[in-house]
């Protein structure tokens, strides 16, 4: 049934999409719903999961315990758990200094992230830890990838890299503060005002392309990025390491939990409309959106298929399957958004969500 229906896809991708103009007011309100309902909630649930990794950080190193320690790695878990559910937003207020990469640094191809915060862990000083250092310095040793290797790489944290532990926590759940402002206070009404004479966007299409970008980026990090990479050509060939998050054995929940965020932009959530809504009742392609949805569901059911953490899973033979069939719809997923749903936003195609990852 799968494989019949990656076909169907196929055949579908090969068919001209009809772009259909929309009225502004229908761009509008999309982009209400989507900002009101996906992007701001999951904001204050980052915000709030950040602050009590902060807060779990500084216990455990005001006193440390075994007891302290696991609560740490819990509200690690629930942090990155938070982040993953907004990691596809690169607009807007994150976009500002550098903050996209300061919250995660990934990938990292080139190991900067281990390099950089082995030799600041040596070197002892407490300036490159300081909240003006994590402003304006390197991004590599402030992020969720620099706090997992603290926390799952050796022994729990001590001295300085408690110092490191407690100064990275505190920097994420700032920064958590601020994105989640910049939106309440600025960025919601520079899109609801998109279109309108010396605004940001040009149009209110304008600003919905940078929600649909969000949405392609969701997939295509999924597709591209944390499947390929481990992936390899084959079990011999896998490289598990190249997994995100794989330390901390979260890499195959990030996955489902980008899948889920991706889904939630198609579908609406909180009572809001979705992108499957504008396909159905503005674009008038209920065939579309049928298809979308079947894609969604099926994708998500073969992620969580997945039994077995991903750093296993690319070696093992029954598990290997699931996976080499989950990236083939990811991708297949991927080139049915980049095609036919811009087609049905009527919204440009030709942009690279992920330049320079």
């Amino acid at each position: 049934m799968r494989f019949r229906f990656l076909a169907f896809l196929a055949a579908l991708l090969a068919v001209s999409p009809v772009a259909l103009a929309a009225d502004p007011a229908s761009y509008r309100q999309l982009n209400s719903d989507l900002v009101t309902h996906h992007v701001i909630p999951r904001y204050a649930a980052l915000e709030e999961a950040l602050a009590g990794l902060d807060q779990a950080a500084g216990a455990y190193c005001a006193a440390p315990s075994d007891a302290g320690f696991a609560a740490l790695q819990t509200a690690y878990g629930a942090a990155s758990d938070a982040w993953q559910g907004v990691q596809h937003i690169r607009f807007g207020p994150v976009d500002l200094f550098m903050r996209q990469q300061r919250f995660a640094m990934w990938p990292d191809p080139r190991n900067t992230v281990g390099r950089q915060l082995a030799e600041m862990l040596k070197s002892g000083e407490r300036d490159r830890i300081s909240q003006k250092s994590f402003e304006t310095g390197s991004v590599a040793v402030q992020g969720l990838p620099a706090l997992e290797r603290l926390l799952y790489d050796d022994a729990p944290p001590a001295g300085f890299a408690c110092e490191a532990v407690t100064a990275i926590s505190g920097n994420l759940a700032g920064m958590a503060t601020d994105v989640l402002h910049g939106w309440r206070d600025d960025y919601a009404r520079t899109v609801a005002k998109a279109g309108e004479a010396g605004t940001h966007y040009q149009s209110a299409s304008e600003a919905t392309l940078d929600l649909f970008k969000s949405l392609h980026t969701a997939v295509e990090l999924v597709a591209d990025h944390k499947l390929a990479r481990p992936l390899g050509g084959s079990a011999k060939e896998a490289k598990p390491q190249l997994g995100e998050s794989w330390r901390s054995g979260r890499s195959m929940e990030n996955i489902r939990l980008n899948l889920r965020a991706a889904e939630a932009l198609y579908l609406g959530e909180g009572g809001g409309q979705g992108f499957g809504h504008f396909v159905r009742d503005v674009a008038g392609d209920k065939k579309l959106d049928d298809l979308f949805r079947r894609a969604f569901k099926q994708t998500i059911a073969t992620a969580g298929s997945v039994s077995l953490p991903l750093k296993e899973a690319v070696k093992d033979k029954d598990e290997r399957v699931k996976l080499v069939q989950l990236a083939k719809e990811t991708a297949a997923l991927k080139q049915l958004l980049a095609t036919r749903l811009t087609g049905a936003l009527d919204i440009p195609l030709g942009f690279n969500a992920l330049d320079g990852d």
